[in-house]
């Protein structure tokens, strides 16, 4: 198999293809297509600049973002999970100065879990949920600058 430049709709496709635990030869029989048309889903070619449909959707995703939270849901849907948007949000000016609340979250969503376990009661165990979300929600963020800052690179 090719490899693809990190982030780009073709390595999606491609890490798609070896998640499936098949061959290519195994996918296109699964799909009921040939093997060609397999390789074609991950190759970047100049005789078909738009390309397959979802390099359409790659492209629009890119040039507005909204576009693609459907099919970021649809996926994620697909393969059991959710998908949550994140923004970074404006005063965040650093990973590093975001490392900060990401300790501080994880360490309050620590607390309030063991809280829960200890007191077992209702209440406890809906403030330990609200803060792990918030301790998610700024990981996910520090995830977030970590692409955007591979992305400026």
């Amino acid at each position: 198999m090719r490899n693809h430049p990190y982030g780009t709709i073709q390595e999606a496709v491609q890490s798609s293809y070896r998640a499936s635990g098949h061959t290519n030869e195994e996918i296109a029989e699964l799909l009921g297509v040939r093997g060609s048309t397999i390789s074609y889903g991950a190759e970047m070619s100049e005789a078909r600049p738009g390309g397959l449909g979802v390099n359409y959707l790659h492209r629009l995703g890119r040039m507005r973002p909204a576009a693609a939270v459907p099919i970021a849901q649809h996926f994620a849907r697909l393969g059991g999970g959710v998908f949550q948007p994140v923004e970074v949000p404006a005063g965040v000016t650093s990973l590093f100065a975001h490392c900060g609340t990401v300790a501080k979250e994880c360490g309050e969503a620590q607390a309030a879990a063991l809280r829960a376990a200890e007191m077992a009661s209702a209440d406890a165990c809906e403030a330990a949920e609200r803060e792990i979300a918030e301790a998610v929600e700024a990981l996910l963020r520090a995830r977030a600058m970590i692409q955007e800052r591979r992305g400026a690179a």
